[in-house]
């Protein structure tokens, strides 16, 4: 398991005076796997019908929102805890501290012993760009010599989704 980057120049500092440019490690998404295609992983690896397994997430999701919604956080073992929280802005008086200077509502995952354990395992790799003109789907350079990211399906279809989102 790898987590990929690229570097890509950044300019730094807040002020106009200052227009110093540096560079910056970025990662970069492989993908993303779908509702279904996760089913259909549980389903091999637990021996599972996949309209259980899709039964089971559909309940444990409902479960999940009923107790956030009771502001309540929601520990799933080792896949880790789902905290509601907030961020609101400051204000001079405590008497103007209230539901109205709420900004943001969030859920916040911090992760498990398993999963933290697989991030402390993880590589961390550069992504080789590949030389390819995303508007007729065709490589430059023929062929990516294993540049990564499209793990099956659709090659040199001109389908294939941009890497970088």
């Amino acid at each position: 398991m790898a987590l990929n980057y690229v570097v890509t120049k950044r300019r730094v500092g807040f002020d106009q005076a200052s227009k110093e440019e540096k560079y910056v490690v970025r990662p970069v998404g492989m993908g993303e796997v779908s509702f279904e295609k996760l089913c259909t992983q549980v389903c091999q690896i637990c021996g599972a019908h996949r309209g259980v397994v899709q039964q089971v997430i559909a309940g444990l999701v409902d479960a999940m929102i009923n107790s956030l919604d009771d502001g309540k956080s929601v520990r799933l073992g080792e896949f880790g805890i789902f905290r509601p929280t907030l961020s609101a802005r400051a204000v001079d008086n405590e008497e103007d501290a209230n539901a109205n200077t709420v900004r943001r509502k969030r859920i916040l995952f911090t992760p498990g012993a398993a999963f933290k354990g697989a991030l402390d395992q993880m590589s961390v790799t550069r992504y080789a760009m590949p030389d390819t003109d995303w508007t007729d789907g065709s490589s430059s350079s023929g062929s990516s010599g294993g540049g990564g990211g499209n793990n099956g399906g659709n090659n040199g279809g001109g389908d294939d989704e941009n890497p970088l989102g």
